[in-house]
């Protein structure tokens, strides 16, 4: 029957497949060792920084009050627009000022007048005087008049120059480039001379950040600070707001106040910055980093390489053999996002595991290291899969249950592991 047939096919298939010789295993039973990726450390000329919070100010404040009464005639500019330096903001009536111009004018050409005719009259007293055809009282007299007139004069000079400054001053200007906030007045308020607050226009570019720096530090840097005042190199300052990412902006210690303040011990400093696209606001915080020491030449590495376990972190490095080495390192400070400055623990010559890492399972595993960037690291062939616990500082194999902590955490270090006082590095 059809089920006779196909028991006795089946028969004869599982007899041969019995009969054939197996496929011959890896010697010794174990795998082929793994490909990882690995690269040495990247030498770097780096600067020493401190990371601190400041405050954004401006550079440059100005209250607009007017310097003449009077009826405000027109508003130029909206609240908080944008003025340019000398920028009109607000038109006061400037008839009553028109007029004491021309009264002044008045005044100057009768003076012209005056003076014209006592000089006539000393030049003829001059003249008789050697005949003794004039009083000397006379005579004297003419001398004083024309040196009142002369007074009288340069008086009505005066006035004239008050008169035309009055005039302008019905026009009221910003005298800094800036933004200016809400105008206090409006069309046909009376404002008071040197009393009304018009308006306020802050400076936006440049501008500056405030931050203060302990006294030891002021001792570290104030050499460097002096000689940047002299015209040699300026200490950089990076800085970042909120919303932004890192320190995106590059400016420079403008100047240092002039004591150290008694009750914190700090010093205050500014650096100023370009403000073109006017991110930073007068009044906001900011992240600062501050160039405590010059560049001097460094070892980084890469996050990715770094593996923890509890407060100790550490590196697995590959030796000529091909096999893992377990190597603690102490951290410097980190470097953009995904860097750190190593202080001590490895050479420029090491080569460390950076890529593949979920393949080794204890130090002292053999592995086919293939070189990546050390900076932008590309994961070696066959380094992909699930991942696995970081190997243990003891060699000991990843426990069960444990293994999807691997990757996540030990792999990667904050801030935290930065020596206490070391600060970030651009």
């Amino acid at each position: 029957s059809a089920l006779s047939a196909l028991a006795i096919l089946s028969s004869a298939l599982a007899l041969a497949a019995c009969g054939k010789p197996h496929a011959a295993a890896p010697a010794g039973g174990m795998p082929p060792p793994p490909q990882v990726g690995v690269a040495s450390p990247v030498k770097q000329m780096l600067p020493v920084v401190r990371e601190l919070t400041g405050q954004v100010e401006s550079a440059a404040v100005v209250e607009l009050r007017p310097r003449v009464h009077g009826v405000v005639e027109r508003v130029l500019v909206a609240d908080g627009a944008e003025v340019a330096a000398g920028q009109a903001v607000l038109q006061l009536d400037h008839q009553p000022f028109d007029a004491a111009l021309q009264v002044a004018e008045a005044n100057l050409a009768r003076a012209d007048a005056l003076l014209a005719q006592a000089r006539q009259q000393f030049t003829r007293a001059e003249e008789l005087m050697p005949q003794r055809a004039i009083a000397q009282q006379e005579f004297d007299d003419l001398r004083s008049t024309l040196k009142a007139v002369e007074a009288q004069r340069a008086a009505a000079d005066a006035a004239i120059l008050t008169a035309r400054l009055d005039v302008g001053y019905t026009t009221i200007a910003s005298p800094i480039a800036g933004r200016i906030g809400k105008i206090n007045t409006t069309l046909g308020n009376l404002v008071q001379s040197g009393q009304s607050l018009l308006a306020t226009v802050v400076g936006m570019d440049p501008i500056e950040i405030a931050f203060d720096i302990d006294e030891k530090t002021w001792h570290a840097v104030s050499a460097r600070l002096r000689a940047a005042e002299a015209g040699g190199a300026k200490v950089r300052v990076w800085a970042g707001i909120d919303g932004e990412s890192g320190f995106p902006h590059e400016g420079a210690v403008g100047y240092a106040e002039n004591r150290i303040d008694p009750a914190s011990g700090s010093m205050r400093l500014r650096a100023r910055f370009a403000n073109a696209d006017r991110s930073l606001t007068p009044g906001a915080f900011a992240r600062v980093r501050f160039e405590v020491a010059p560049e001097r030449p460094v070892l980084v590495i890469n996050d990715q390489a770094l593996q923890s376990q509890l407060a100790l972190r550490y590196v697995l490095v590959v030796g000529a053999d091909g096999v893992t080495q377990f190597r603690p390192v102490q951290l410097g400070e980190p470097v953009g996002g995904n860097l750190h400055v190593v202080a001590s623990g490895l050479g420029p010559d090491d080569r460390i595991v950076v890529t593949g890492l979920a393949k080794i399972f204890f130090p002292g595993m053999t592995v086919v290291p293939m070189p990546v960037s050390m900076l932008d690291p590309v994961p070696a062939p066959g380094a992909h899969g699930a991942p696995a616990e970081a190997p243990h500082v003891d060699g000991s194999a990843p426990t069960a249950g444990s293994a999807t902590a691997a990757s996540t955490g030990a792999g990667h270090s904050g801030d935290a592991s930065a020596p206490e006082g070391n600060g970030t590095t651009p």
